[in-house]
Formats: structure tokens, sequence, C-alpha cells
């Protein structure tokens, strides 16, 4: 607000100095202007996403100003004043998916402004991350920043840094080097919670297990993608980091969804179909032979299998959720109010105490159910599977009928514009949404870049549906597809296709 005040005053008393502060404001902000045309929006988004590791926490890194939002506004500002057009080869088609969206951000405010609480700082924060505002703006604009092969590999480059960033910072923490761990609000017991765990620059455990397990999965398309040995290398090693970080995170749902995770990835994919077995053999003997020679560690894993009180707080809260959407159906309780209201839904049960006051619902379908209402609820689902449906199976379902009741035709066709890398990324999808699903039955989620990157995956695999490339660019875009071959989640039959105009053919699925 003092900044705005002193904007008035200026206006209001035009002196020479006064003139002189305007002046220089509108030089510096032509130059940025100018600066932002310059600049690839695709990297300024990139290092939008890589920044929000740290959401929430850079007073305690002791910068005042939060650099991701910065950074996803002069993206975003980058990519209007550079234009559409001219910025990106492809082009927005609106679809109901983005209505979907819209209805289910809107029945979401809604609901806060009734309850008063999106005024607040929490409020409209978690509306902005956790529900998530900002994540449907990064589905809607993934195919403007990342709807090309060339886009999606700048990407993976950022999301590959983050995975070797957030491995050896998990790594070191797990075995207690703390000096070495950076920023060093991270090693600070005082911050956050979970200290001893890695929990990463988010300063919680199953977030950051979360988003290692994204970077994991982006390191093994980088592996599909790259030819370099020594990215690849690294690569690997990054790969590495991350499942010993998803260990030492000594969280039981980052456990079980980094396993089904990469059991449901590798067994999709042919390549790493075949080393599924050793690498499962491999994982346990190397913990194994961790939890034998580390009696601390193995002390730290004992306690965290054998602790009861994460279980009350779950138990405690899932039924006090499903107390109120019992009694409050429609509505729910108002958003991001549950933790005011939960004490009265709260009930003694046999066999274990009432725990979990003044902490969100530990599951986040029964979270949204309790503070939104089932209708808020099935918004909220709609739009994910919409995007799940449009993403992993972008085929038409009456022409896959047909398919199977006519096998020598030819296969359904995708769009004329998708590239075949899509594919890799589809199973990469396959991947990150099991996971999220798993830890959202188990956690609040309430980080903001967990729920960013499914939607930032969601969004790049379903371009093809919610955008279409740009006249100049199409037969490119057709050429490359028609060299991919079919598609690897759901193989059909193939056959050569007539070449279409100028020689390229187009591409079936």
């Amino acid at each position: 607000m003092s900044r705005i005040h002193f904007l008035t005053h200026l206006l209001n008393h035009p002196d020479a100095f006064s003139i002189a502060v305007l002046a220089s404001l509108a030089v510096i902000g032509l130059a940025a202007l100018y600066l932002m045309s310059k600049l690839e929006p695709t990297v300024l988004m990139v290092v939008a996403i890589v920044l929000e590791m740290f959401s929430g926490n850079w007073k305690l890194a002791n910068i005042p100003l939060p650099l991701d939002r910065v950074a996803l506004i002069l993206a975003l500002g980058a990519l209007v004043i550079k234009g559409p057009r001219y910025a990106s080869e492809r082009k927005l088609v609106v679809r109901p998916l983005h209505l979907a969206l819209l209805s289910a951000a809107a029945w979401c405010a809604a609901s806060g402004l009734v309850a008063g609480t999106i005024t607040g700082h929490l409020g409209f924060y978690a509306f902005l991350d956790r529900f998530g505002l900002v994540p449907f703006v990064m589905f809607t604009t993934a195919p403007l920043f990342f709807g090309t092969p060339r886009q999606r590999r700048i990407l993976l480059v950022g999301l590959s840094a983050m995975a070797f960033y957030l491995g050896f910072t998990g790594v070191m923490e797990g075995l207690h080097v703390y000096r070495l761990v950076v920023p060093s609000y991270i090693a600070d017991p005082n911050n956050g919670i979970q200290f001893g765990r890695a929990r990463g620059p988010i300063l919680e455990s199953t977030g950051d297990g979360f988003c290692v397990i994204v970077g994991a999965v982006a390191c093994a398309i980088g592996l599909t993608t790259w030819r370099s040995s020594r990215v690849r290398a690294f690569l690997v090693l990054t790969i590495g980091l991350d499942i010993a970080t998803l260990f030492f995170t000594l969280t039981r749902s980052v456990w079980i969804a980094g396993f089904l995770g990469a059991v449901v990835g590798m067994l999709l994919h042919p390549r790493t179909r075949r080393v599924l077995l050793p690498t499962l053999a491999a994982g346990i003997v190397a913990v194994g032979a961790l939890l034998a020679v580390s009696p601390s560690i193995r002390n730290h894993v004992i306690g965290r299998t054998e602790a009861q009180s994460p279980v009350w707080d779950r138990q405690n809260t899932d039924l006090a959720a499903l107390k109120i959407v019992s009694e409050h159906p429609i509505f729910g309780v108002g958003w991001e109010n549950f933790v005011n209201v939960s004490p009265q839904y709260m009930v003694q049960q046999k066999g274990y105490p009432i725990s979990g006051l003044g902490i969100e619902v530990h599951n986040v379908f029964l979270s949204h159910a309790a503070e939104l209402g089932i209708p808020g609820l099935i918004l909220w689902l709609l739009a994910i599977a919409g995007a799940a449906r449009r993403g992993l199976l972008p085929w038409r379902v009456r022409d896959l009928w047909r398919l199977r009741l006519q096998p020598g035709r030819a296969p359904p066709r995708l769009h004329p514009d998708a590239d075949a890398d899509l594919d890799i990324w589809r199973l990469g999808l396959l991947t990150v949404g099991l996971a999220f699903g798993v830890i959202a039955d188990l956690a609040p989620f309430s980080q903001a870049l967990p729920n960013t990157l499914l939607w930032l995956f969601l969004g790049i695999v379903s371009s093809p549906y919610t955008s279409r490339l740009r006249p100049g660019h199409a037969r490119a875009a057709l050429r490359l597809a028609g060299a991919g071959g079919g598609s690897a989640l759901l193989p059909v039959p193939s056959r050569p296709a007539a070449a279409g105009p100028g020689g390229y053919n187009p591409v079936y699925l």
C-alpha cells in the first residue's frame, strides 16, 4: 500500500522532482517491456515453474519478492507483448473442457466469498495454488508455451535440473549433512514441519516427494530424447538421487506412490519392461544394505512405519469431513473453512484418541467435498477427468469400436498435427497421475508446485485437443508425427498411408 500512496502523491503534487521520478519509472517500464519482447516466453515459464519450489518460503531465504510469481507474470507478459502468433506455433481452441475449468474455479470462488475465507491470506492463496487457479492457467496456456518438441525439450532441461537439485538436497537431508543444503532455511528445525526427513525447499515431505517423482519422470523422458552419453549419465545419476530421496522422505504415501508409479510406468514401456524385475531387486538390495549399515536410519524407518498418530489424524479428519458432507452435501462449509469448523464434527471413536484438530483433511477428495459440497467436488473431478481423457485417450470412441469390428480398416486418426513425442509424455502422465492420486488420498497436498506439475502434464498431452498448429507450421508437424509410428499406449494395426500434399504423410495412431 505504501507504494500506491507514493505514486498517488507523485500524481497529486507534480513538482519537478515528481515529474523526474515518473519519467524514470516510465523509462524503466518501457525498457522492461522491450526486454520482455526479446525474451523467450517458454524459458521464462520454465524458470517460473522451477522457482515455485520455494513458493511461500521466499522470506525464509531473505528474498522479499516471490520470484516465482514475478517470473510467471513476466512469462505471460512476454507472451502477450510478443503476440501468441509470433511467440508460439500453436493457437488455442476453446473447448468444453475449458468451460469445466472455469465453472470449477467460479464455484470455489463463490464458496470462499460466502464463507468469507477467500479474502484472507490462506484462503486466497489456497484458491490460487491448491484448488487451483494457477494450475488451470498452466493447463490452458501449456500448448502455447510447450506445444512443440523444441519447447518441451526446454521444459525437460528445467525439470531435470529441478530433479537433480531436489535429489541432491534430499539425500543430504537424509544423511543429515546439512552444511551442503542450500538454502539454509531447509536445515533450520524451526521452519516448517518434519525436520529430519527429506522435505526440500517446500518444507513438507509429501509435496517434496511428489515433485521428486515428477522430476524422475522428466529424466526418464529425457533418456528417450537425448543421445549424448554425458547427458544420459547425468540423467541416470539424477534418477538414482531421486529414488534415494523418496526413501529419505520417510513418508508411507510417498513410498507407495513412487513404487506404484515406477512399476506401472516401466510395465507400459517395452524398453523398461525388460529391466523391471532387476531394477526392483537392485532397489531392495540397496535399501536392505542401507538399513543394515546405518542404525540411525533403520531406527527412523522403523519409527515411521510403526507411527500411529498420523493414522489417527487421518481417521479423525476423514470422519469429520464425511460428517460435514452428510450434513451439508450441496455447499459444504465453505472454501478453506474446514480447519475452523472441524472441532464441531469430531467425535470420539473407539480404539484411538481424538487428534488432528486444526489441520486440513488428509484427503484432497474429501476435503473438496466437505468445503465445496458434492457439486464442487464433481466439477473439479470433471475437469481432471476431462483433461486426462483428452490427453491419454485422444481417439474417438466410435472409431475405436469400428476398428474392433473391422480389423482390416485403417486405425483411427489422432489430431493431424500431434507430435510423435507426446506418446512418451503420456506414459509420464500415467506415472505422475497415479502418484498424485495415491498421495492425494493420504495427504492434503496444499503446496503450490505439485498441483502445477500435474496440470502442466495434463496440458501438454492435451495440447492436440486444446490447440491447433498455425497454418505455416502444420506440414512440418505432419512430417515429424508421421515418422513417429503408432501409439505406445494403445497399439493398433497400421498400414502405409498415402502421401499427402508435398510428400508428407498423415499420422495414424
